[in-house]
């Protein structure tokens, strides 16, 4: 396997970091008794091993109000274009870097 994609090495598919991170939406977006902080401590224990591998999908994720379905399936089709050989790990960073700028910080100006 070629250096640029080391992460996928040990790491899981598409489908089942969006199984994982649906489950994690799902127990943020119901309401129950526990406070924000309380869920958040809890699904760090649950999916110990996905905060360890993937904390910026697990913070993604776990955001109270600013999940952003749209982004995160962007984020996944980008990281297949890296599995299946369409882009570099180098340029996709850059292009999602770009997108995430122009969206959420040229926004504001």
């Amino acid at each position: 396997m070629d250096k640029d994609k080391d992460f996928i090495k040990d790491g899981l598919d598409n489908e089942n970091i969006i199984k994982i991170v649906k489950k994690i939406r799902k127990i943020i977006e119901t309401p129950c008794s526990k406070q924000y902080d309380e869920k958040i401590i809890d699904l760090q224990l649950e999916f110990s091993s996905f905060l360890e591998r993937y904390p910026i999908l697990f913070d993604m994720a776990t955001r109270n109000d600013t999940f952003d379905w749209n982004f995160f399936n962007y984020f996944m089709n980008m990281r297949s274009k890296i599995i299946n050989d369409e882009l570099t790990t180098e340029k996709a960073s850059v292009i999602v870097g770009q997108n995430a700028f122009d969206k959420y910080i040229k926004k504001e100006k």
